[in-house]
């Protein structure tokens, strides 16, 4: 489960609250030190990241026993760190990554840092790091979220350029698959950072349409616009049949709702699915679906 947190919000004091208590758990902390380190308006951080942040709970308690402390993730939205190599990018991304491993409550590791400058320096300027995340109760590493690849040379040829020794026919395999369905328009990699270099597992997330944040249609989705990746996963036999179809009709556009204080716009769609690598093969499908409930536009009647 994903969650937005943006500093300022009633969420937000809630983390702060919390996370100034003298017994606060370490990632309650964690999380109220980096909405603190993103309040003023002079903060280097806040500069790169603006005052959001995701948190990614995992829901699935009974595995181990106790609900483990969620996933912390922040996106350079404000000044974007795409892949042109300058000198300022890499400041930027130097003050992110600190940011983060003090929000975790980890110990600065100077080879941890070099390999994740290693995976920036590796990209070309059309694509981009996406998003920096740790999870405070998993084995240390940070995991890098890096998007924009348009095809299967841009991917392998990153791949190879940051040394990455997983199967690379497999993934090669993969994304051309969809490629020739022409199933997705813009593809992310996701795989973990430690001291000793890229982590074996890897991500691969397909959206079927850029999402350009200034474009008023970035959240509204269509279901039509899924087929072509859907009807791949389900020819393959990669997924139950029955949550396919599920998958297909939760787009609905914009729905109107009425409260107490007014009419709200509820929005529903999928954000983007991924295929997880398991060993040799892509043996995990996951469908990132979303809620968006915003105030109705000022001046305009709600339909």
């Amino acid at each position: 489960l994903g969650v937005s947190v943006v500093g300022g919000s009633r969420p937000a004091a809630f983390f702060e609250e919390r996370g100034g208590a003298e017994d606060a758990d370490r990632s309650t902390a964690g999380i109220a030190r980096l909405l603190h380190d993103t309040e003023p308006k002079e903060s280097p951080l806040r500069h790169v990241v603006g005052r959001k942040m995701m948190l990614e709970y995992d829901i699935d308690w009974e595995r181990y026993g106790v609900h483990p402390d969620p996933g912390i993730f922040v996106r350079p939205a404000e000044r974007p760190m795409v892949g042109d190599g300058a000198s300022q990018r890499l400041a930027d991304l130097r003050v992110v990554l600190d940011a983060m491993v003090s929000a975790v409550g980890w110990k600065p590791d100077a080879a941890e840092r070099r390999h994740v400058e290693r995976v920036y320096l590796a990209l070309e300027p059309h694509t981009r790091v996406e998003s920096f995340g740790a999870f405070p109760s998993r084995e240390r590493a940070i995991r890098l979220s890096v998007t924009d690849f348009r095809n299967t040379n841009d991917v392998m040829g990153f791949l190879e350029r940051v040394g990455w020794r997983g199967p690379h026919p497999v993934v090669a395999a993969t994304v051309s698959q969809f490629e020739k369905r022409r199933a997705f328009v813009n593809l992310g990699l996701h795989f973990d950072v430690r001291g000793a270099g890229l982590g074996p597992a890897l991500a691969l997330s397909f959206l079927a349409k850029d999402r350009m944040p200034n474009d008023p249609a970035y959240w509204v989705d269509k279901p039509d616009q899924w087929m072509a990746f859907i009807d791949g996963i389900r020819e393959a036999g990669l997924a139950v049949p029955e949550k396919l179809s599920e998958l297909t009709n939760w787009s609905s556009g914009a729905e109107t709702l009425f409260g107490k204080a007014g009419p709200f716009v509820l929005l529903r769609g999928i954000h983007h699915m991924k295929l997880v690598l398991t060993g040799d093969r892509f043996g995990q499908i996951k469908g990132y679906i979303f809620l968006l409930m915003c105030s109705w536009p000022p001046g305009r009647k709600p339909a």
